[in-house]
């Protein structure tokens, strides 16, 4: 949604209600949540009213708005500064709302992201690129395979297509193979640098072909360039945020993850989507 069409919806505070209903976001209550009765009511700003159990409850009520202090304006505002990749820090500012709420809301909208990469079970195919990373960690010492205090990500490119990546506890041939298997349709062809964790994948029925990075960076159709490139984004932008904990930081792999594998999409419409779907159990974990 471009920011003109959605800055008319939120100027008016029906049309946010409206539109957050219609996207499943927040309920459309035709009945008492409490005792189910259909004599129900708004009695104020966002209230309404049983008049059989005389109970009443906010719009809000059973939503991943009900314990997020933001008005709902500045909800849709929000993911969309998220689309944006407008660090939490500075949608705070902008919005003129706390940065612990802002927080709140993109570490939930991280978690629905990560409910819906995890919830999805494709397979890639064709040609597909393999490769192991590493993220976060000290400078200093020892990098690349083997490097201390850094976490390692193995990653699986589909040449056109998708990315998967993988927070995995070492680059053994068991845990990478493993994934291959778990990942990619058997009989698709898949190339690699020259690293000994590779070397059983023709074993499991894969096409396998190799590139000496120590001589050249591709040869015709060899090379892992596709995948290298992920990498390169994903650290760029991991870099805006100053350090991301052990522990979240699988919650912003997945969401570059997504976010590579939807480009060229309507990025917005796809996050109140994911909400929509996942926010509750995202609220939740």
């Amino acid at each position: 949604m471009e920011m003109v069409e959605l800055s008319k919806i939120v100027s008016d505070e029906k049309k946010v209600i409206q539109y957050l209903q219609q996207k499943a976001i927040l309920k459309k209550f035709d009945s008492c949540p409490y005792c189910g009765s259909i004599h129900i009511g708004s009695v104020r700003r966002n209230k309404l009213k049983c008049y059989s159990c005389r109970k009443e409850w906010s719009i809000r009520k059973d939503s991943i708005l009900e314990n997020l202090k933001i008005p709902p304006n500045k909800f849709l505002l929000a993911i969309k500064l998220f689309e944006l990749e407008i660090s939490a820090l500075q949608a705070s500012k902008q919005l003129k709302v706390s940065y612990k709420t802002m927080l709140k809301l993109y570490d939930l909208i991280r978690r629905a992201i990560y409910c819906e990469v995890e919830g999805k079970e494709e397979c890639l195919e064709g040609e597909v690129e393999m490769d192991e990373s590493y993220f976060g960690g000290k400078r200093k010492g020892k990098r690349g395979r083997g490097a201390e205090g850094k976490i390692p990500v193995f990653g699986i490119l589909e040449r056109d297509g998708r990315v998967k990546v993988e927070v995995v506890k070492d680059v053994t041939s068991e845990s990478l193979l493993k994934l291959a298997i778990n990942k990619v349709k058997r009989g698709s062809i898949i190339y690699t640098d020259r690293y000994r964790s590779y070397d059983g994948l023709v074993s499991i029925g894969f096409r396998h072909e190799r590139i000496d990075h120590s001589k050249r960076f591709a040869n015709g159709k060899v090379y892992i360039n596709g995948i290298e490139g992920f990498w390169s984004y994903a650290k760029e932008r991991l870099m805006r945020y100053h350090g991301v904990s052990r522990e979240k930081f699988v919650l912003y792999l997945k969401e570059l993850e997504y976010r590579y594998n939807i480009r060229g999409s309507e990025i917005f419409s796809k996050l109140i989507g994911v909400l929509a779907k996942h926010g509750k159990v995202a609220k939740i974990t």
